[in-house]
């Protein structure tokens, strides 16, 4: 083995993302959260901007 090669291994560093990505139930999880916290958010700021009703005499 020339200049010391597998005497000791080098770690590799695993970046965040990768990890982040390579979890597919977290990302199957997010990608079922997020539209529906999303959708909530727009039916109650469209019932908050609905106008009231006035009942006529």
């Amino acid at each position: 083995m020339k200049g010391g090669e597998g005497m000791k291994k080098e770690e590799e560093r695993i970046s965040a993302w990768q990890l982040f990505y390579d979890d597919l139930s977290l990302l199957f999880l997010l990608g079922m959260v997020i539209p529906a916290v999303l959708y909530i958010l727009w039916g109650v700021m469209e019932y908050a901007n609905a106008p009231i009703a006035v009942i006529a005499p």
